[in-house]
């Protein structure tokens, strides 16, 4: 994200997230298109917010929501986040908007 768009992390994000999966022998299956793009864009958020961290520990140390697996379900109901639909797609936040930058 320091060096790409949002739309070129996400895609980045995608590939390696499949290319692991298939590596375990998990499969394709588990793979959820909204979380992915979810957090690529609220980590940007936090970047956007937070322009003078000068490594990815300080980043976290001034944003440690970013630790917190639940903050998705600040911006999802649960049965949006973890329908079939959001895993195949991405499905915008149905509570909070979550900011988009490019």
């Amino acid at each position: 994200l320091c060096e790409l768009s949002v739309d070129d992390a996400h895609d980045a994000m995608k590939r390696s997230l499949l290319a692991f999966l298939t590596h375990l022998g998990i499969g394709e299956a588990k793979y959820h298109e909204t979380l992915t793009r979810a957090w690529i864009m609220a980590v940007r958020h936090f970047m956007a917010r937070t322009p003078t961290s000068v490594s990815a520990d300080d980043f976290i140390d001034r944003n440690p929501i970013l630790l917190d697996s639940k903050i998705m379900l600040s911006h999802y109901s649960t049965e949006v986040l973890f329908s079939v639909d959001a895993r195949g797609r991405f499905v915008e936040p149905d509570l909070e908007a979550i900011p988009v930058y490019a």
